[in-house]
């Protein structure tokens, strides 16, 4: 059944012109790559991930990046988490449209990991102001926000060895899916979303606005 769900899924990310829907947006983010490619490389491989596998999973992000939400919603997660934690705030910041409680879960699976030990560093998960501070601090830089994409993918791959069968493509698909919804989320659970269309531009989603699969355009992004 997964490998049926697979096929169907590479069947329908090529039956939609991504490029073409979203335009200069989609132009704009494959240029914004293209342009930090050479500093991103080295972030992703310290970690042994794949660069190309990495820019495709955050690929929609880039697209419907809006600098000025961004602003603001950084703002407002440097003051309200740092003093209360995601009770007080949990908004997405960043390129890469990070949450902090997206960064706690990616430190404390590593701390518990083998490769916490195989890399000789652990992150500091105090719930205090100090630990929320250099938290943020991270998710606030581009060299921050890859290393959490590179570490994001080894630990899914630790909890998700079906990934290693799957063609470079398909495990763009899972993985998107996955960092879409939840770091947490089960492959089973990953199977299931792996279809579902709910990714859209617009500021305030209403009946009217086109909505797409989040996997399907990282797949577009990474076709040959």
């Amino acid at each position: 059944m997964l490998w049926l769900l697979l096929i169907m899924g590479s069947a329908t990310a090529f039956s939609t012109n991504y490029p073409k829907v979203f335009g200069d947006d989609w132009t704009s983010a494959a240029q914004f790559v293209n342009e930090h490619h050479a500093a991103w490389k080295p972030l992703f491989e310290e970690f042994g991930v794949d660069a190309h596998l990495a820019e495709a999973i955050i690929f929609p992000e880039l697209i419907r990046y809006s600098k000025w939400q961004d602003e603001i919603e950084t703002a407002a997660v440097n003051g309200l988490y740092i003093q209360k934690g995601t009770k007080g705030a949990n908004f997405s910041i960043g390129r890469f449209q990070m949450k902090p409680s997206f960064a706690e879960e990616v430190e404390a699976a590593w701390n518990q990991s083998a490769l916490a030990k195989e890399y000789g560093f652990v992150f500091n998960l105090q719930p205090n102001a100090e630990a929320r501070r250099s938290r943020i601090r991270r998710l606030s830089s581009m060299q921050g926000q890859c290393r959490y994409l590179a570490i994001f993918v080894r630990l899914q791959f630790l909890r998700h060895p079906q990934l290693l069968q799957l063609e470079l493509r398909e495990q763009v698909g899972m993985l998107a899916t996955i960092y879409n919804h939840s770091f947490s989320t089960t492959w089973e659970q990953a199977c299931h979303l792996r279809h579902q269309k709910s990714f859209h531009t617009d500021i305030i989603a209403t009946r009217h606005t086109p909505k797409y699969c989040y996997a399907d355009i990282a797949q577009a992004f990474i076709a040959p």
